[in-house]
């Protein structure tokens, strides 16, 4: 899974790269890592809103969650989506349909020097495109109502998928990875209508890792 990513381009390059624009540009900061437990705003792109880059936070909150206390609690196991699972998972089975794209130029992983031991050594890598260039990944959204107050919290969370190869080198074992979407398949993640399964599959999608 992934908890760490980074945007440290600037706005234009971003809309260059995504044929969107962002609603409010003064709301978006370079930032050299995103810590999802820290719950960010980051840009999306919204499937119907497509021209459009809006700052949302990193960690859906499901519509069955009551309260803020509760919300604070929940989002921290929503960062991620299993792809496989979107249909089964209670917080994402009735929002297969809210897609997003989120946007990054790395995403920051681990390796373990012994695998399954969490208090081995582990390094730190930083995975990128091969030109470092901005990419989306695939994502979905939710508009959550806060019950108590009436405030509206607009948050995602990033689908994840079965590591390629490159993160089986990194993670030793495969592990996960993000969905990272080719250019070309920006508007077809936005279509509800497309399987979201048919994204599964990431080899060949090329990455690079630097060592940190």
């Amino acid at each position: 899974m992934c908890y760490h990513t980074r945007l440290t381009a600037k706005a234009d390059a971003i809309e260059k790269s995504s044929g969107a624009s962002f609603d409010e540009p003064d709301t978006y900061k370079p930032t050299a890592e995103y810590n999802g437990f820290a719950t960010p705003a980051t840009p999306v792109i919204r499937f119907d809103d497509r021209k459009k880059i809006l700052m949302y936070e990193w960690g859906l909150i499901a519509d069955w969650v009551k309260t803020a206390s509760d919300a604070k609690k929940a989002r921290i196991n929503c960062l991620n989506a299993r792809i496989e699972e979107l249909d089964e998972k209670a917080s994402y089975k009735r929002k297969t349909g809210n897609r997003c794209l989120v946007a990054m130029d790395g995403m920051y992983e681990w390796q373990w020097e012994s695998p399954g031991d969490k208090k081995s050594k582990k390094t730190r890598y930083l995975v990128t495109r091969p030109d470092n260039a901005v990419f989306l990944c695939a994502g979905l959204f939710n508009e959550w109502h806060n019950r108590e107050t009436g405030i509206i919290t607009y948050c995602y969370t990033i689908v994840t998928t079965q590591g390629n190869e490159l993160m089986k080198e990194i993670h030793n074992n495969g592990e996960r990875m993000l969905v990272v979407l080719s250019p070309e398949e920006y508007d077809a993640w936005l279509d509800p209508k497309n399987e979201h399964l048919a994204f599964a599959d990431r080899s060949h999608i090329e990455l690079k890792a630097v060592q940190m």
